[in-house]
């Protein structure tokens, strides 16, 4: 009964041991070596949503008459706007109001409060880019005398990253062979991969006149020359980093 025992217990460990030498075998096989590679690839698409702020700035004796003669010309502006947007699609919304002090200082060198300014920072997004140029002319036309910012950008982009991704992983593959062929040996399936995809908005800070200096009015708007804009091209960046295995 011992012998047979004995038997079985080495038998068992015999096998154990093969097991465990041909796991190792594979293990070492995996792990002799690797290629590592990355690749990027940018491709241009045109924006599907634009972002254009406005600003009334405006300066008064005291804080009250500052803030209210603000809110008169930014409501004007925000129904303007609203007559000429989408509900639903557009957004119009107050990025930031503020009322701050300006001083001055006397003769005798004393700072006091010369008078207030009031801003009134207006936003307004949209998926139809190209009403840009129409919402820049009617909230000048309106009295904004400022503008802070117009900005195009791509929403829900994995559809266009997915689309790049085999085309990157494939040359990643084509170039692992080619390397690993001129070492003698072959790849042997893939260790890691790790992929990225960012986008780059379209972004311009430029200036555009106010109505007065335009010479334009609310009720002339139809007479002037629209703001002249121009998209451009949204780029996704898409990265891949890939090890892999030789043999």
């Amino acid at each position: 009964m011992k012998k047979t025992l004995l038997v079985l217990l080495c038998t068992i460990f015999a096998l154990y041991s093969q097991s465990c030498e041909a796991a190792s075998v594979g293990s070492i096989k995996k792990d002799a070596g690797y290629i590592s590679l990355n690749a990027s690839e940018t491709k241009e698409v045109e924006p599907n949503l634009a972002k254009v702020s406005f600003a009334v700035e405006n300066t008064a004796e005291n804080a009250q008459k500052a803030a209210a003669e603000n809110n008169n010309v930014s409501n004007k502006i925000i129904e303007a706007l609203k007559a000429v947007t989408k509900s639903g699609t557009d957004v119009i919304k107050t990025n930031n109001f503020s009322v701050r002090p300006n001083y001055s200082t006397t003769k005798d060198g004393k700072r006091v409060i010369k008078n207030y300014t009031a801003v009134n920072s207006i936003t307004v997004e949209t998926k139809e880019t190209s009403k840009v140029a129409n919402f820049i002319d009617t909230a000048i036309a309106n009295g904004a005398n400022r503008t802070d910012g117009l900005s195009y950008s791509y929403i829900n982009n994995t559809s266009v990253c997915n689309e790049m991704y085999p085309a990157l992983i494939k040359k990643l593959t084509d170039q692992a062979s080619v390397l690993a062929q001129s070492a003698g040996t072959s790849i042997d399936g893939i260790k890691y991969i790790n992929a990225s995809c960012n986008m780059e908005s379209v972004v311009s800070n430029g200036r555009f006149l106010t109505a007065k200096a335009m010479g334009t009015s609310a009720d002339s708007s139809e007479n002037a020359v629209s703001t002249p804009v121009e998209a451009g091209k949204v780029k996704v960046r898409v990265y891949v980093n890939a090890d892999f295995y030789v043999k």
